[in-house]
């Protein structure tokens, strides 16, 4: 993959053309896990943005915004209550990411769709993705793009605490007329879009609707890879039915 690939890409033919960022990151115990991601509409001159904290034994918090507008350069957001940073120090090996913003902590995934109610937290996020390995390329179903599997470290604001993230991390950049949060999963060693390699066993997960309204579930847990131990893991699937 070339260099500027890391960036954004000429918008396609048609309006559902788009383009996401996805950042993914969790400790080796699952306890501290963040999903972060991007999502360019060039037809609608508008950005989506998602980030949520969930693990084990952890109350999810989540921010959701879909009226953003588009920055003239890079990938800095502003929306009321709400920044967010997005930093290519390095092609393909590093990359920072920061939040300020108001999060809602929910006592179950599902609230984020179904009730839209839970308690208003500040959320905020310092962190690092690094990348020893190169990208694998993605082309599917109308898109092209690249997964990545290395490490994450940095912080997790929420309130008053300033909670340690340090373990794996993998992004997802992908442009097309696909799904705007493809199915993909990742552990420690290796990414890939699809179904996972194997069985997976849910520590938490989030349900995501998106500016359409169709609801993806991202969740964080184990998975029995092929050479045998449970891994931690990253999946994600889309379920095609309209939030309510």
């Amino acid at each position: 993959m070339d260099p500027s690939d890391e960036l954004d890409h000429f918008v396609g033919p048609t309006s559902a053309w788009s383009e996401t960022w996805e950042f993914r990151a969790a400790s080796d115990d699952l306890t501290t896990a963040v999903v972060v991601a991007v999502g360019r509409r060039p037809a609608e001159g508008r950005l989506s943005y998602w980030a949520a904290l969930l693990g084990r034994s952890r109350a999810t918090v989540a921010v959701v915004e879909h009226d953003i507008d588009a920055p003239r350069t890079g990938l800095e957001l502003r929306a009321s209550g709400l920044w967010a940073d997005h930093i290519c120090e390095e092609p393909h090996r590093r990359w920072s990411v920061g939040l300020e913003a108001f999060g809602l902590a929910i006592d179950a995934p599902t609230d984020l769709v179904a009730s839209g109610r839970g308690l208003p937290v500040p959320f905020g996020l310092d962190v690092e993705w690094e990348t020893p390995a190169d990208p694998i390329p993605v082309e599917i179903r109308g898109d092209e793009g690249y997964v990545t599997a290395g490490t994450a470290h940095g912080e997790v604001l929420l309130g008053d605490q300033a909670i340690e993230l340090e373990g794996w991390g993998q992004r997802l950049h992908r442009w097309g007329t696909g799904a705007a949060l493809p199915d993909w999963w990742a552990h420690p060693r290796a990414a890939g879009v699809g179904p996972p390699p194997g069985p997976v066993d849910l520590a938490a997960a989030l349900q995501v609707p998106d500016a359409l309204g169709l609801v993806t579930s991202i969740g964080v847990g184990t998975m029995l890879c092929g050479d045998g131990p449970l891994a931690p893991a990253w999946v994600s699937s889309h379920v095609a039915h309209r939030a309510t």
